[in-house]
């Protein structure tokens, strides 16, 4: 899990992107798993979400 957490926040640096982008970059196979993920390290002010465009990007 830590893994997937690295390669998410890489995925991120290079530019916001959606849930499924961030899937496919991080290489993360369960969305679930992804998308607890992505509100476990927005709860640890490291990425944060844009609900207007739906994106993620780096806190």
């Amino acid at each position: 899990m830590l893994n997937d957490r690295e390669n998410i926040l890489s995925a991120l640096r290079e530019k916001s992107l959606k849930l499924r982008e961030v899937m496919k970059r991080a290489n993360v196979v369960n969305e679930e798993v992804c998308q607890t993920l992505l509100l476990k390290m927005r709860d640890e002010g490291l990425v944060k979400f844009d609900i207007h465009t739906g994106r993620w990007l780096i806190g």
